[in-house]
């Protein structure tokens, strides 16, 4: 049976585009939102550090025991409360009662539980489909999720100046509800029966170690931090760089633009990364990687037009989705099998969960204390910092401080 022959898969491929899309609605809506009630960089900015906080909170023990439970109760259940959370917004705003305050309970909400349903996603693909339609698997889902990220952004742009950010919130709780009952049609089990073989502190205490003594895995990790910061201030500040250098109105369709841009450069990195894995090493593509983004925050910094600003976050989400996809792959391929899941898992909490929280808030403060320009320099050095080691390592040869079976 191919692929798209199994309607199991399709189940949980559809569920996936499903949620995604909505996410990347109220992605768009929820910052404007916040925004528009308070007029702040900070409260915008901490919006985008509730999105990836939660992984330093939950992250060391998130994978190891989603692995001992069932993971489609674990999906459907946090697809649920994540609709429940988002369909607040626009109830609390038809009463007239929305804060600041509501909005990052939400954000957090919805934020933290998603750590829950990506340590359960992580096992349930290859549960689902099996070792040999893996790479395919994720393939589909992941295509899929970046194609739906250049479209949604722009309809949701539309959506806002229709029925205003707070409706399309609801379109977002819609699809996570719906997303729940595709997962629980699924017919296949999603988790494989077996008893632990260690304690939960020994599954974490195993990875953690794992992570600290392989050179390779420790280096990259530590290079993610420096992408991560600059990363958290760029979505943090993208709602408000849109407003306040270019005078863009929160009922602007134009704010969905940058959002799209973004994703369209992520999508393009996608489909270079096969070419650019075989013409360079990992080391020089991270490297190379980081420098091009460093390059590219600097060029946010002195436009003036707004084609140029769509132009120069397209090639972020270029730059930045190449450094982030290398080192996920060096780190999958520097791991071994039995560890897959909670080194991947602590490696985007050190990453995704330390600096992008760090640079969101960062940003906002920045921003608030003196400009947008000046929050994107500053946020830029470690950035600059982490290229600057990179080419440390490149010049010190393909052995050292690297691991083994890379180029």
């Amino acid at each position: 049976m191919t692929l798209w022959a199994d309607r199991e898969f399709g189940k949980l491929w559809l569920a996936r585009v499903i949620s995604t899309a909505g996410s990347a609605v109220s992605g768009v809506a929820l910052p404007v939102l916040m925004y528009s009630l308070t007029g702040s960089a900070v409260y915008t900015g901490a919006l985008a550090a509730l999105t990836a906080a939660p992984y330093l909170v939950f992250g060391l023990f998130a994978g190891a025991l989603v692995d001992r439970t069932d993971r489609r109760t674990v999906m459907v259940c946090t697809d649920l409360v994540s609709a429940g959370l988002l369909a607040s917004v626009p109830v609390v705003a038809a009463l007239d009662a929305l804060t600041p305050l509501h909005l990052l309970l939400v954000a957090a909400g919805v934020a933290s539980v998603g750590v829950w349903f990506d340590a359960a996603n992580f096992g349930a693909v290859p549960a689902l489909v099996g070792c040999r339609n893996l790479v395919r698997a994720n393939s589909a889902i992941w295509s899929a999720a970046t194609a739906v990220h250049i479209v949604a952004p722009s309809a949701a742009g539309v959506l806002i100046v229709v029925i205003g950010p707070a409706g399309a919130m609801a379109l977002d709780a819609v699809s996570f509800a719906v997303s729940a009952a595709l997962v629980r049609m699924i017919l296949r089990p999603l988790s494989k029966t077996g008893k632990p073989r260690s304690t939960l502190w020994a599954d974490i205490r195993e990875g953690l170690e794992f992570l600290w003594r392989e050179p390779t895995v420790r280096l990259f990790t530590a290079l993610g931090i420096g992408q991560a910061i600059a990363g958290g201030a760029v979505s943090g500040l993208i709602v408000v760089y849109a407003f306040r250098v270019f005078g863009v109105p929160g009922t602007d369709a134009r704010i969905g633009v940058l959002f799209s841009a973004l994703a369209a450069g992520s999508f393009a990195a996608i489909v270079l990364m096969p070419r650019i894995s075989d013409a360079c090493e990992p080391r020089h593509v991270t490297t190379i990687g980081l420098s091009a983004g460093a390059g590219v925050m600097a060029l946010l910094v002195g436009v003036d037009q707004w084609w140029l600003a769509v132009a120069g976050t397209a090639l972020w989400g270029l730059t930045s989705t190449v450094v982030i996809v290398n080192g996920l792959t060096v780190r999958q391929l520097a791991t071994p099998d039995h560890l897959q899941g909670r080194v991947n898992l602590v490696g985007r909490m050190v990453t995704f969960g330390v600096g992008q929280p760090t640079g969101a808030l960062a940003g906002g403060v920045l921003a608030d204390a003196w400009s947008v320009q000046a929050a994107l320099v500053i946020t830029a050095l470690p950035l600059v910092f982490a290229a600057g080691v990179g080419w440390s390592k490149v010049k010190a040869g393909p052995d050292r401080e690297l691991g083994h079976g890379l180029k």
